[in-house]
């Protein structure tokens, strides 16, 4: 059994970092998906709480209710803070991963090139080889016919 040469553990090696960079940018992109759509359901709270705010305020409210709804408001407001930092997180988390996906994914191309050429070169010599046999059995058949025939 041969071994493989250190071309072909290099390319399976960039293989596998590829592929275990393509599934951490999968989850990457998932985790961004999720703090923009709860960054996205804050706002719509927030939203739909200020217009409840307004309705109750067009309606006349005492005021410990508007002290309670501008207190939550503030800690809604907090909350959306907050998310949009993790979702910048996450954003240059998932930019960071899409970066090592494609220097993995350059990598791999690049050695499967060197290991293409590698096999082409491979096969040149050996068609040369042939070759070159078939062209010594040849002129040893053709030297044995006359000896022969000189005889």
């Amino acid at each position: 059994m041969s071994t493989p040469s250190s071309l072909k553990i290099l390319q399976e090696l960039a293989q596998q970092q590829t592929d275990a960079s393509a599934i951490k940018l999968g989850k990457l992109n998932t985790q961004h998906q999720g703090a923009e759509k709860k960054l996205n359901l804050l706002l719509q709270y927030r939203a739909n709480y200020q217009s409840h705010l307004q309705n109750a305020i067009a309606e006349g409210i005492d005021q410990i209710e508007l002290l309670n709804f501008v207190a939550f408001m503030n800690k809604l407001d907090a909350a959306i803070s907050e998310q949009r930092h993790v979702v910048l997180h996450t954003q240059s988390m998932q930019t960071a991963g899409k970066s090592e996906f494609l220097f993995n994914q350059r990598k791999l191309k690049c050695y499967s090139i060197l290991s293409q050429r590698k096999e082409v070169l491979e096969n040149h010599k050996t068609i040369k080889y042939e070759q070159k046999m078939q062209d010594e059995f040849a002129a040893n058949a053709f030297n044995r016919d006359s000896c022969s025939i000189k005889k």
